[in-house]
Formats: C-alpha cells, sequence, structure tokens
C-alpha cells in the first residue's frame, strides 16, 4: 500500500526553516506541488530550488500560486498581519502550523511517532535507518541533519510515516500515530508546562491519540503517573534494561563508549547490535527503534544490522578532528540531563583525559527553574565555560531574574569550577585560551553554535 495524501498543492510560508525545509521535501517526495518563500536566502532553501521548489525572497501575496485549493502552511515566527497568510485566507484556502500540517499527514499514513524530553532526533534518525536496511520505504521528518540520509525530510513509496513528535506547545497533540513512542520524561519548556503534572498530562494526552489497535512503546522509568492517566485499552510495550521489559537490551558491553548487547523481543534474544554511536542513551533510543521498526514490519535481523551501521545524527556527540591531531566533541545538549550523560560519555570515550566544557544556557526560563541541576551536570567537567544565556523565545531585554554568573555560583557550589565567558562570539577564543595538554574540549548547547565548534577545530 503506497502513501495517501489529499493535498495537491501546498505553500510554505517560512520554508527555509528547519522543521519547514523538512515538510516540502516530504510533500514533494508525495507528489504535492510546492512553493515558498521566506525573508532571507540560506543553504536549505537553494537545496530546495535545486529540487525543483519554487522558493520567494520577502512575503508577498503575488508570491502565492495560482489555484483554488491550496495548503497555506506557516512557521510559529510567521506574525498575523502576513501578507501570503491574509490572502491564503481571503481565499479561503486551509491555513495551518507546521504541527498541524503533520498532523493531518499522519490521518493518511501509518504513522511512527516518537516523543520524550531527550533523543527524539536520534531515535527518530535510527527507526529511519532500521526501515531501510529492512527494504522499506518510510517517509519522515527528523528535527536535525543526519548526514548518512543527507536530507531531513523524505516522502517514502510505502505508508509508513516515521515522526519526530515535539511536546513545545502542545504540538504532538496534533498526530494520531499507529505506533507512539515515550523515550524519557523530564521538566522543561517551563514557558509551556508550569508544573509537572501539565506536562505528564500532556504526554498522557499525546498517548491517548494512538489511533485503534495502535501500540505505546514506553521506557521503563517514565512515571507511574503517566500511566495512570492512559485508559486501559491502549496496549503498552515496556522498553529498558529490565528483565520484565517487553523489549529489552541484555549483555551490555563497551569500548571507549561505544556500546554492544544483545536485544530480546518477548524474552526471545535477536542479533547482537554494536553501536557506532558513543554513550550508555543511545542503547535505550536504539531499542526503541527496533522496536518501532519490528512492529511496522521490518524484518528483526536486518534492522539489528541496520542500527550497527546507524554513524549519527548531527551535533550528537558528534566529533571533530583538527588538522595538529587534536579533538572536540559538539553536542546539543541543553537539559541538566542531557549534560550528565555527555559529559559521562567523554570520560568513556577519553578515559585520562580532562574536560574542559564549554556551555551556551538555551532561555533563562530552563536556566532558572533547573539551576541547581545545571550546577551539578556541570560541575562533572573539570572546568567549564559558561557562555551569556541564549534568550530564545525570550525578551534579551528584560530582567529574568537568572543570568550566567548565576549558574557559575551553582557550578561552584557543586563543587566545580566554572569561569563566565561572555558573548558568544568570545567562546571560541576563551576554549583556544583555557585549553591545555591533557583536556578534551566539549561544546553544549542548543543555540548557533557552528561558528564557535569552527573556530575551536581550526585551533586544533
Amino acid at each position: 500500500m503506497g502513501p495517501k495524501t489529499t493535498v495537491t498543492t501546498a505553500h510554505l510560508v517560512g520554508i527555509g526553516g528547519a522543521g519547514m525545509s523538512g515538510l516540502a521535501r516530504l510533500l514533494r517526495g508525495l507528489g504535492v506541488k510546492v512553493s515558498g518563500s521566506d525573508l532571507c536566502e540560506n543553504e536549505s532553501i537553494v537545496a530546495l530550488r535545486k529540487l525543483g521548489i519554487a522558493v520567494e525572497i520577502g512575503h508577498r501575496k503575488t508570491s502565492l500560486p495560482a489555484v483554488d485549493s491550496c495548503w497555506l502552511v506557516h512557521s510559529a515566527a510567521i506574525p498575523e498581519h502576513n501578507p501570503e497568510l491574509f490572502e491564503a485566507r481571503r481565499r479561503g484556502w486551509d491555513s495551518l502550523l507546521y504541527s498541524e500540517a503533520v498532523g493531518r499527514l499522519s490521518d493518511g499514513l501509518r504513522t511512527l511517532s516518537i516523543a520524550g524530553t531527550h533523543g527524539k532526533s536520534t531515535t527518530t534518525a535510527m527507526t529511519v535507518t532500521a526501515l531501510l536496511a529492512s527494504g522499506l520505504d518510510p517517509s519522515y521528518l527528523i528535527g536535525a541533519e543526519v548526514p548518512s540520509l543527507a536530507t531531513n525530510g523524505h516522502g517514502g513509496k510505502s505508508d509508513l510515516f516515521v515522526v519526530e513528535a515535539c511536546e513545545f506547545n502542545r504540538s504532538f497533540h496534533s498526530l494520531r500515530p499507529t505506533l507512539a513512542a515515550i523515550l524519557n520524561l523530564d521538566s522543561d519548556h517551563f514557558d509551556c508546562y508550569p508544573d509537572r503534572e501539565a506536562l505528564e498530562e500532556s504526554f498522557a494526552l499525546y498517548a491517548r491519540n494512538l489511533r485503534p489497535g495502535g501500540s505505546l512503546l514506553l521506557h521503563e522509568e517514565v512515571t507511574e503517573e503517566v500511566l495512570r492517566l492512559l485508559p486501559a485499552k491502549i496496549a503498552v510495550i515496556s522498553i529498558g534494561t529490565g528483565l520484565y521489559c517487553d523489549l529489552s537490551a541484555r549483555d551490555l558491553s563497551h569500548e571507549f563508549a561505544r556500546y554492544s548487547f544483545t536485544p530480546y523481543w518477548d524474552r526471545e534474544a535477536l542479533p547482537r547490535i554494536e553501536l557506532k554511536v558513543a554513550g550508555h542513551f543511545q542503547v535505550g533510543n536504539a531499542l526503541f527503534a527496533l522496536g518501532l521498526a519490528i512492529l511496522a514490519g521490518a524484518d528483526p535481523k536486518r534492522a539489528c544490522i541496520g542500527l550497527s551501521g546507524f554513524e549519527g545524527v548531527r551535533r550528537r556527540f558528534q566529533i571533530h578532528e583538527g588538522r595538529n591531531g587534536g579533538a572536540l566533541v559538539d553536542d546539543y545538549a541543553h537539559h541538566p540531563r542531557e549534560i550528565s550523560a555527555v559529559l559521562h560519555a567523554v570520560r568513556r570515550a577519553y578515559p585520562g583525559r580532562k574536560i574542559l566544557a564549554a556551555f551556551q544556557p538555551h532561555q533563562h526560563s530552563r536556566t532558572r527553574n533547573l539551576l541547581e541541576d545545571f550546577g551539578q551536570a556541570l560541575a562533572r567537567a573539570d572546568t567549564c565555560l559558561i557562555a551569556d544565556i541564549y534568550a530564545a523565545r525570550e525578551d534579551p531585554n528584560l530582567d529574568h531574574g537568572v543570568d550566567s554568573r548565576d549558574l557559575a555560583k551553582a557550578i561552584r557550589a557543586a563543587g566545580g569550577k566554572a569561569v563566565i565567558s561572555g558573548p558568544l562570539p568570545l567562546l571560541g577564543r576563551r576554549i583556544l585560551g583555557e585549553l591545555k595538554p591533557g583536556y578534551i574540549p566539549v561544546i553544549l548547547g542548543a543555540g548557533e553554535l557552528d561558528g564557535v565548534v569552527a573556530e575551536v577545530v581550526r585551533g586544533l
């Protein structure tokens, strides 16, 4: 059975963004005529034009296609007075947020959705890899660059759709999955979820949107509070390392933070998986990908082989090597749990080396609410450089009640060493200035850190 979609034409406002560019590729692969617009050129727009997608720079109502019916898809950053959005509504077109468009696509496809506070992009990419290794051609949307796939969005020939399910703004409530995963659940996105109860209720509602006959893959450590909010009719498959999990990892071993294990499905051993990506947390990611792939129809043996060959996602424990023999670890980690996991993996990957961690905090609200946890996580490094807080979705001119100095104090209170590095453009120079023989630099954060990474790599 091939993919189904009722849309024939789509115009994407803000098409150059990470999610929107992936959606453009996916829709085009499904046979939809796609066009779009954005305020400025970028690499994604250049790549989309090479695929034959018409992209206008600037927002004008004349950019809209001359058709009677069309999806006008826009990112949340597009204001209500945008001329293209206004004109589309005047014409009576469907005006959809990105998450709403993805939700409608999930209605017509057999959807595998991956949710969780951490690991969504990697697990989504792993799931796609496992399906491809089994000869299947899924459609997919991934919220990060995956070098082995060479694209973040694809319209496949099968009826499968693998999608990262983001909890921010409750956007994953638009999905209607056949198979849904909850990898983990930690307090985050405080601008959306004021307390833990609100977060748990949101994840439970995401799970409740499963289609009849669907299954929920749930990590063994996800709290009982979420389970209690689910109706009894939902089939739950437990994932983890415990003996009583439906899909578990046993006989774990590792070499320089790269783990291998034997997966057991309902107490039956499957071929051993030897991961190329570093970190104990990748074991759980691989288990979820394997479970989703098998339930979607993948051959278990070929799926395991595919996962053993998975080479990772950009900015997820990505190792860069300098011309003079030095190395750097770059990671998207911006939550205390993620930082702890990355630094633990660095210790195992580089035994005997000391860690110079450079961190750009992401959002004042996250930093303020998790200040003590951030301090304890970053104290695992031997030295920390703390850049100014990146005010994502916040007014940078307001006093948010916390700054990088507060984080440095929290690190010192937890027994660590911290130095304020100031504005982000200064961070690369500060890293190279602080770097001593025997240290491995680790750059952490969800902001625009590519320039910092490139500057440090040139000096290694």
